[in-house]
């Protein structure tokens, strides 16, 4: 059984700025994944040869971005980006659902994403 987690990254961007990147196939591929093709609310993402699919489910301009991955369609299951504004600082806010025993797993892949955001947003 999947359970949820959140994340929580403190950046340094306008709300405009971040949302593009959790929100546009293009600018989602500059960290997210190598490759990010959408089809109205169909994105495929790929990784080293590897292909998955998620559905836009949700999104607020400026403030939040659901995704479900297709192979859990049937169930609750989904990730989501949350931009949160906090005493004049700007948080990237993740809600991922893992298996208990793969939560380091998560959260290691999701602060090496970020990590990569940050040094491909420098310039």
């Amino acid at each position: 059984m999947l359970e949820p987690i959140k994340f929580e990254f403190q950046l340094n961007y306008s709300k405009k700025m971040l949302y593009n990147y959790i929100y546009t196939p293009e600018k989602m591929a500059k960290w997210f994944a190598d490759s990010v093709q959408s089809i109205g609310s169909r994105y495929i993402c790929f990784w080293n040869g590897y292909e998955e699919t998620c559905f836009l489910i949700k999104k607020k301009k400026e403030k939040s971005v659901r995704y479900k991955w297709e192979k859990f369609e049937e169930k609750k299951y989904y990730f989501e980006f949350l931009i949160q504004e906090k005493l004049k600082k700007l948080y990237l806010i993740i809600t991922d659902f893992v298996n208990k025993n793969e939560i380091e797993q998560s959260k290691l892949w999701w602060q090496n994403k970020i990590k990569i955001l940050k040094k491909r947003t420098e310039s």
